[in-house]
């Protein structure tokens, strides 16, 4: 059966011991704990499960009376025990009665809540009340019963305060021998070592046959010194006279040396954390990116601004490697190894490094690492500053591509396409003072037609220099060698349009052509004859509803056929814009030729069918 209220030491001790009567009862008398001794001698073993059994209805008449005046006093003074003598128990009447220690149990507000009963058999008849209270010791012969427990030191004092019994943890402990121990002046072990006010407070607590508890401090005869903590509890005869104490005692040198450490370790902590408010308060309002490190790099604390500037938080970053939060594919591998090299050289690292944010992105920044060390001159970790330096590296890095892109259009002006544009001036003069014949006019004709190509691969070349396009073709293979039964042609040129009729005959000469100035005429022919498979070339920049109107509106008929779009922008804007389009093959410039419509490999159903 459980005690159930709070359980001390002490009272732990005497439950285990099952020599004494202990049970307890709730404010209203009702038994609800009672120890062994209790269950087979008073018989209350029968009303084990019987949780309404009140005391008062276990007594006689007389000691009803009795019971009921010391509950009244007990509750009057709670902080007093009282003491009572019952002579009956249920069936059972006892020659001179049990005289039993009364004591209010309260709850962690003071509140009564029950009722503890510590009770010792009487031997004679007594006319003063035994001094006895819940801390009565143990008797000599009962207590060797309770000396196998190897980490408890036991003695037993007599009157006079010398020691007449320990246990074999002492003689252990201590490395001495019985005739160091019995028979000699207890406090004599703790003159020298203890401190004089425990000292005086020791002597003082056996000298008034109290229970206590406090701590002291002793050595062993290897000079190795302890910390104890020591339970007294007085000792009486079945008379209920004092005949001196047992004594518990606790090494607790680890958890003492523990708690004089932690308190060193708080005095510290309280004034690093004044300091560190006062850090952490200038840190937050920096614009630099702050980290703090261990020893062995890891990081401890970051500012806002190391978020702004990466993206990460600190959760992302506790107890990583300072290098790991550094490490990226363009990263240098020498800037790495500096990192992780500072922690076993502990010096200062400055240098511009290339990281990578949380969501991937590239960042330059300027990377100080400095140590950090206590007042005590111990080295105790880094202090990391990131300072963002992207504008400066695209700065440095744009000025010398566009040093380059201008050589190269300067080459791309000066050369390649004045050149060709001599050519075709002299061809034109040669024509304007000569009337030549027809093959003349073919060899003149192919010679323009060949500068002119070139001059426009150099205008596509210039184009790239000056950053507009990086490409002029959006090819998708999964689009080609599709079969169509016709091909739509939607630009609002009309010259355009019979040129690039003239172009598609040529290659395609079965394929139907159908042509559209109207982008709302193109869509309504879609829409009519939806499963036709056709070719789609538009252009982007209509007078009205421009080439995106069409593109948006074609996206939401949910067609299979692709479209190409066929125009004179070089905008990379436009070209990245039109990527968004899934069913869009091709980013054709103007004019169309034979070999662009060649490499869109398209073929007729009508020329597959017939094969």
């Amino acid at each position: 059966m459980q005690y159930p209220y709070s359980l001390d030491s002490t009272l732990s001790v005497l439950i285990q011991a099952n020599l004494q009567f202990i049970f307890s009862t709730d404010i209203f008398g009702n038994i609800n704990y009672y120890n062994n001794k209790s269950a087979i001698q008073l018989q209350l073993a029968e009303n084990q499960n019987q949780t309404d059994q009140k005391l008062i209805q276990l007594l006689n008449d007389s000691d009803k009376i009795s019971y009921r005046r010391t509950i009244q006093k007990c509750l009057e003074d709670i902080s007093q025990s009282q003491t009572v003598s019952l002579r009956s128990f249920g069936e059972l009447n006892f020659k001179y009665g049990i005289q039993f220690v009364v004591s209010v149990i309260s709850d962690d507000t003071l509140d009564p809540i029950g009722f503890l009963f510590i009770g010792q058999e009487l031997t004679r008849t007594i006319d003063q009340p035994i001094a006895l209270n819940r801390f009565d010791a143990l008797p000599y012969d009962d207590l060797k019963t309770l000396l196998g427990n190897k980490q408890i030191m036991i003695w037993m004092l007599d009157k006079n305060q010398n020691c007449s019994y320990v246990n074999e943890t002492i003689y252990e402990r201590f490395k001495s021998s019985p005739h160091q121990e019995l028979g000699k002046a207890f406090l004599n072990r703790f003159r020298l070592n203890a401190l004089p006010e425990t000292y005086e407070a020791f002597e003082q607590h056996l000298n008034n046959q109290k229970e206590f508890s406090l701590e002291i401090n002793s050595q062993t005869s290897a000079d190795q010194k302890l910390w104890l903590q020591i339970i007294g509890i007085p000792r009486v005869d079945t008379n209920g006279f004092f005949i001196g104490f047992i004594l518990y005692g606790t090494d607790i040198s680890i958890i003492h040396d523990a708690a004089s450490s932690m308190k060193k370790q708080t005095e510290l902590i309280s004034i690093l954390n004044k300091e560190y408010a006062k850090f952490k308060k200038l840190a937050s309002i920096s614009n630099q990116g702050i980290l703090i490190t261990n020893t062995i790099n890891q990081i401890t604390w970051m500012n806002d601004a190391v978020t702004n500037l990466m993206g990460y938080s600190l959760k992302d970053v506790l107890g990583k490697q300072d290098f790991q939060l550094f490490c990226g594919t363009d990263t240098s591998s020498i800037d790495i190894s500096f990192i992780k090299s500072s922690v076993c050289d502990i010096l200062t690292l400055h240098k511009e490094m290339l990281l990578y944010k949380k969501s991937g992105q590239k960042l330059w920044i300027e990377f100080i690492k400095e140590p950090i060390y206590d007042e005590n001159n111990k080295f105790c970790g880094f202090f990391i500053i990131l300072n963002d330096i992207q504008i400066k590296k695209i700065s440095e890095k744009e000025i010398a591509q566009q040093i380059l892109s201008l050589k190269r259009m300067s080459f791309i002006a000066s050369h390649e396409i004045r050149h060709e544009f001599t050519k075709i001036m002299q061809v034109t003069q040669t024509i304007k003072l000569h009337e030549p014949d027809i093959a003349t006019y073919q060899h003149l004709l192919s010679e323009i037609e060949k500068s002119t190509e070139k001059v426009n691969k150099a205008i596509f070349e210039l184009n790239d220099q000056i950053n507009f396009a990086t490409s002029n073709t959006i090819s998708l293979d999964a689009f080609l060698n599709q079969e169509i039964e016709e091909i739509l042609l939607i630009d609002d040129d009309k010259l355009v349009n019979e040129m690039n009729l003239l172009v598609i005959k040529t290659v395609h000469p079965d394929i139907q052509v159908k042509i559209f100035s109207d982008v709302d005429y193109a869509l309504s022919h879609i829409i009519s004859k939806p499963e036709t498979k056709r070719k789609i070339f538009v252009d982007l920049n209509f007078p009205h509803k421009s080439g995106w109107y069409f593109l948006d509106e074609y996206k939401k008929i949910g067609q299979p056929w692709t479209v190409v779009i066929l125009t004179s922008s070089l905008q990379q804007e436009d070209i990245e814009y039109s990527k968004q389009y899934e069913f869009i093959s091709h980013y054709m410039t103007k004019p169309m030729n034979i070999e662009q419509l060649k490499e869109l490999k398209i073929q007729s159903a009508s020329r597959h069918q017939l094969a």
